[in-house]
């Protein structure tokens, strides 16, 4: 049983843990500010389900980063000039695709929203799921090695040069990403936008590489996966990925999924709480939340391993690689 000087000293820490959180996530911009950075904005989707209209036109996009700073439509509308009829037929353009919501009373944005100390946040609290994740890998990396072993790509190439992609693509992202929505967030249908069901989301571009050096996959008659890929050379490749191989990767990726939905489940709670904690709650559903974190989450996974040494990141941060189509 704990005496009186060890609870006064778990209070304070709590205190100071609370006040740190809280100074963290108070690091907003100013208007001037939200004009002056660039942002990028993407999609979760399938099929013809994306936007059907520019969100970048009249600079609506900067306005959902705006309402995400706590600045005021008024505000907004004093540093674009526009008249009060203009600001009307946005605002109501904006609600209408669902990309605008009211939450007690606020106008908020309805996708989601990372500036430079947000991403700084969700990298920060990403960490210990990202940790374990890792160590998991590490735990299986024999077992995946075996696996390996079974495509032709590893009778004229080693393990080591295909890691970046294994470990982090296939188990991680491209290869998994759709299995982490059903079977962690469930099968629910994602958000209706003007008919179309898409995540959508408008990130800071904090270097000159992608948003918060995320790694995304791009398919092409080349395709590249890293967070480098507007700098990509796509014109020839040496690693090829064949139909009978990529059945392989898709069945180290499904052999994987039990033990990554394992530890995001261990970690539901702590996750909803930062989604609360972060403000995100009175803009996104959790889901739309989530399947945005879980790209920091991998992209922090996938920086702890080359860190540990059981992958190796490509210098350029791109693999570029073909794959065989039915």
């Amino acid at each position: 049983m704990l005496d009186k000087k060890q609870v006064m000293k778990i209070k304070l820490l709590t205190i100071l843990f609370s006040s740190i959180f809280i100074s963290s996530y108070a690091q907003t911009y100013s208007i001037d500010e939200v004009f002056s950075k660039n942002f990028q904005t993407s999609f979760i989707s399938r099929g013809n389900n994306l936007p059907d209209f520019k969100i970048a036109k009249d600079s609506m996009n900067l306005l959902l980063v705006c309402l995400h700073n706590g600045i005021s439509i008024a505000e907004f509308q004093s540093k674009v000039n526009f008249d009060d009829p203009k600001m009307q037929n946005i605002i109501l353009l904006l609600k209408s695709k669902n990309w605008l919501h009211e939450f007690n009373n606020e106008i908020k944005p309805s996708v989601f929203i990372a500036c430079k100390h947000d991403g700084e946040m969700l990298y920060k609290y990403a960490k210990p799921i990202s940790s374990a994740i890792a160590e998991r890998i590490e735990q299986k990396l024999p077992e995946i090695k075996k696996q390996f072993s079974r495509t032709e790509i590893s009778k004229k190439q080693s393990f080591e040069e295909w890691s970046f992609l294994v470990l982090s693509d296939v188990l991680l992202d491209n290869w998994q990403i759709f299995s982490v929505e059903n079977e962690f967030l469930g099968a629910s249908a994602r958000p209706n936008r003007h008919g179309k069901n898409y995540y959508a989301s408008i990130i800071e571009l904090t270097s000159d590489r992608e948003g918060f050096n995320i790694y995304g996959n791009q398919f092409g008659n080349i395709s590249v996966y890293g967070n480098n890929r507007r700098k990509a050379d796509l014109t020839e490749t040496k690693y090829y990925v064949s139909i009978a191989d990529e059945e392989i990767f898709s069945q180290i990726a499904e052999s994987f999924l039990p033990d990554l939905v394992q530890i995001l489940n261990e970690n539901k709670k702590y996750s909803e709480k930062i989604y609360r904690e972060l403000g995100y709650s009175k803009e996104i559903t959790f889901e739309e939340f989530y399947m945005w974190w879980y790209h920091f989450i991998y992209t922090e996974t996938t920086d702890i391993m080359n860190e540990n040494q059981i992958l190796t990141i490509p210098k350029d941060g791109n693999f570029v690689y073909e794959i065989e189509m039915d």
